[in-house]
């Protein structure tokens, strides 16, 4: 995963934290076909109180803030959320396509942002549930197209920051298939456990459904992986 570095003016964010990153938050730039580069070069050229740590866009990411100081992407004078803040937290920003009250996302955007949160993920030991939006940390709609109506798109988009390692981990409904697949020798992993994301786990039962790994085998019997007739 390459990550670009446009370093941001040293006016427009905070301190070295004096603390842990404890969440990331996730946040939408609101401009019309954006990229990660404009962002980047924005932040680094005019002074605007404002930062995040990182931009992504369907080609690129650029690290902005460093990680080891707080960018100003999600402070308010009132929360919802009663831990997040600036100083403990990791911010963002996907780039976005469309126009104004039509903002969406690129979906290689949102698999390059899955990319960059499950490594900081892992960095900073941060279970899914402490992904965040912008929304859930201060009210504001952003990221827009994960809001409201976007509601399950965020949805989705969570649930593919999770990585399995090992079968006991996996939904009941992907545990067979995966069983199998390891049992036949083409599903091997790495050093570290089976490093499988939602995704690709739907799509290998999708192709176990559709017999591409072949049938089952019960007792020596072939089993079909249809009903009776």
């Amino acid at each position: 995963m390459k990550i670009v570095s446009i370093p941001c003016r040293r006016e427009n964010y905070g301190g070295l934290r004096a603390g842990t990153v404890e969440y990331l938050v996730v946040h939408y730039t609101a401009v019309p076909n954006d990229t990660a580069e404009n962002e980047g070069a924005y932040f680094a050229r005019e002074q605007v109180g404002a930062s995040a740590h990182y931009f992504v866009d369907e080609k690129t990411i650029v690290s902005s803030v460093p990680e080891e100081y707080a960018a100003w992407h999600c402070g308010a004078a009132s929360y919802r959320h009663d831990r997040c803040r600036n100083s403990n937290s990791i911010g963002v920003e996907i780039c976005t396509k469309g126009t104004h009250g039509d903002y969406r996302f690129h979906p290689q955007a949102l698999e390059r942002a899955r990319q960059l949160l499950r490594k900081l993920m892992e960095r900073y030991q941060i279970p899914a549930e402490r992904v965040l939006r912008h929304y859930d940390v201060t009210g504001k709609l952003c990221p827009a197209p994960f809001v409201g109506q976007g509601q399950a798109a965020w949805e989705e988009f969570k649930e593919g920051l999770t990585v399995y390692q090992t079968l006991e981990q996996l939904p009941a409904w992907a545990r067979p298939t995966a069983e199998k697949l390891v049992q036949q020798g083409i599903l091997q992993g790495t050093g570290e456990g089976l490093d499988l994301t939602q995704d690709m786990i739907r799509i290998l039962v999708m192709l176990d459904r559709a017999a591409v790994f072949g049938k089952e085998q019960t007792n020596g019997n072939e089993t079909q992986q249809r009903g009776s007739d």
